[in-house]
């Protein structure tokens, strides 16, 4: 037990210095600063739209007639959820890049200056440094993140917007997501710098991993879902002549409704390997659920034979809909980080 305890201590021990040094560091507190600024502005957008979308909501409540064939058709009112909306396409657009700043060089700047085997040489091991570097890095994105959800709901609270406490928890649940985002690609970086002879490197091959996860792994999964799902069936023209029968059409239906439903299948399992699509998705989820029943072909099971009348799913039942991109979002970065532990312990500091 003694040894476990000092173990641990030797972790955290690690972690807090690694924290310590990246919030002394020019380049993180730039990148960090950056991505602050940015979010900040997106955040005061989605509160302007947000209360432009409340004052529109206030002046129209009554219902209106037989809507797009709805009698009594009813405005709904806004969410507060969209200002988070907002930051999500900031988060998924800059997050990576302060996620790489944070841990491209954890590894490599050690092991030029040397300072490495000195910190090998004390009665530390292996496990215990990797694992108090990636606490320290995901310390330092945490703080990134959460400054950013407290800047929203300052905002919110400076308009005098309260969020109820299902919003509170979609807020909560939305910040969990971001982390776990941020965080795949922090381990990215770490096991580049577990890999790469120099810090140059690692920063290069953590950059194209964003390219190649954000442009190649989305289009690569268009490609694959095509070729999987096989050749579409036959186009029935109506205008042709013969007519078809009403029994040739309904067939053309069926068989046209089967090919989309398992295209679409194919390409939700392909595009779970895609951090961003995962995050964009599950973001949307959470503060727009209104707006995800919409999208054809659905990426969840949130669409719905009325989306613009069936009701909201509450947050646990959102949650069992959309179970799987959020399995793929936590699995990412263990595996990337896996490969970055399993790396470390096996490299050669001679």
């Amino acid at each position: 037990m003694t040894d476990r305890v000092s173990g641990l201590s030797r972790t955290l021990l690690v972690a807090g210095k690694e924290f310590a040094d990246l919030l002394a560091s020019r380049r993180f507190t730039l990148v960090l600063l950056l991505f602050l600024f940015l979010c900040s502005v997106s955040l005061y957008e989605g509160v302007e739209n947000y209360s432009e979308k409340l004052a529109a909501y206030s002046d129209g409540t009554a219902p209106v007639p037989k809507f797009l064939g709805y009698p009594d058709w009813m405005p709904e009112k806004p969410s507060l959820l969209v200002v988070f909306f907002n930051l999500s396409s900031m988060v998924a657009s800059y997050g990576p890049l302060l996620a790489i700043a944070t841990g491209f060089d954890l590894v490599t700047r050690e092991r030029w200056s040397g300072s490495l085997k000195t910190l090998l040489s004390r009665p530390v091991f292996r496990d215990e440094i990797i694992t108090g570097k990636a606490i320290g890095g995901f310390a330092a994105l945490t703080l990134a993140m959460s400054i950013a959800i407290l800047i929203a709901l300052a905002l919110l609270l400076l308009s005098a917007i309260v969020p109820s406490p299902a919003e509170l928890g979609a807020i909560l649940v939305f910040w969990l997501v971001s982390l776990a985002y941020l965080f795949t690609f922090f381990s990215i970086a770490l096991l580049a710098s577990s890999v790469a002879a120099d810090s140059g490197s690692a920063l290069v091959w953590s950059l194209v991993a964003i390219f190649v996860f954000s442009s190649v792994v989305p289009m690569f999964g268009g490609i694959l879902t095509n070729a999987v799902a096989g050749t579409p069936p036959d186009e029935v023209d109506l205008m042709g002549d013969p007519h078809p029968t009403e029994e040739e059409w309904l067939q053309y239906r069926e068989e046209e409704r089967s090919f989309l439903e398992h295209q679409n299948r194919i390409g939700m399992i392909v595009h779970l390997i895609s951090p961003q699509r995962n995050y964009l998705e599950l973001s949307m989820a959470f503060t727009a659920p209104r707006f995800s029943m919409w999208i054809d072909p659905d990426p969840f099971a949130l669409r719905t034979p009325n989306p613009g009348e069936d009701p909201l799913p509450d947050l646990p039942g959102l949650i069992a809909l959309i179970w799987q991109p959020i399995v793929a979002m936590f699995a990412l970065p263990a595996v990337f980080f896996g490969a970055a532990y399993t790396r470390f312990m096996r490299m050669d500091l001679r």
